[in-house]
């Protein structure tokens, strides 16, 4: 068999996040992941180069390749309206997550551990990563959905959504409600709030675009040509009171 094929590391990830709860997100559980799996350490660069955070990247895959079946299986997604699927996308992700929520509570430890910084061994490397991970699910999804921006839009949405399962994964590991309502719920209010600051958005963009256009009106008349100063004065409010 090959050393690094999909086979040898669904082995090791499985292995690694049953010693993980007990044992905590490192390198060292890694370690203990291979030997449990009898495929000598020394071979670790090799399958997972970059030790735990590989193993967390192939994790994300092999999570988002599941979401993304799923998204493909359910009939008339295409004609969902877009809040309601990335409400899909959220409910299914962390759902499929629930059995893996000890180790996902070891990981949340691991990005946020002070201790990390004075690491020779990681480094303020986790805190990077874990912005790097949740940005790879965002993208997966909004990829999944359907979505096609290329402009700035790209960028938000991503960044929008990032910021939605991270406040989502903050309420999933301590969720201990019937199938995971507390986490459902807070999915129903951060989609909420997106929507209702896109909708101030879009007033705010309706009243800017109603401004220019009575301004333009204002300083041009029926040929498009810029007026002149009387027929600007004759137009003031408090000229035309006067007349």
């Amino acid at each position: 068999m090959i050393l690094d094929s999909l086979e040898n590391k669904r082995k090791i990830l499985a292995a690694f996040l049953e010693i993980c709860p007990l044992d905590g997100f490192s390198d060292e559980t890694l370690q203990k992941a291979f030997k449990k799996c009898e495929i000598d350490t020394k071979y670790q660069n090799l399958i997972f180069e970059n030790g735990c955070f590989d193993i967390i990247l192939f994790y994300i895959d092999e999570k988002n390749n599941k979401l993304g079946q799923i998204i493909e299986e359910t009939a008339n997604f295409k004609n969902f309206k877009i809040r309601e699927k990335i409400k899909f996308a959220l409910v299914n992700l962390f759902e499929n997550e629930a059995e893996n929520k000890l180790a996902l509570m070891r990981l949340r430890n691991f990005y946020f551990d002070p201790k990390n910084f004075t690491s020779m061994q990681y480094g303020p490397r986790p805190l990077f990563y874990v912005f790097k991970h949740v940005a790879k699910i965002s993208d997966f999804i909004w990829t999944a959905i359907g979505d096609s921006s290329t402009d700035f839009n790209y960028y938000t949405k991503r960044l929008t959504l990032s910021k939605i399962i991270l406040q989502v994964f903050a309420v999933f590991i301590k969720d201990d409600s019937v199938n995971l309502q507390k986490t459902k719920e807070k999915i129903d209010v951060e989609i909420e709030k997106v929507m209702k600051f896109e909708k101030f958005k879009m007033k705010i963009k309706n009243i800017s675009a109603d401004l220019k256009e009575k301004s333009y009106n204002f300083f041009h008349d029926e040929n498009c040509q810029i007026k002149n100063a009387k027929q600007i004065l004759r137009n003031l409010p408090f000229i035309r009171l006067f007349k």
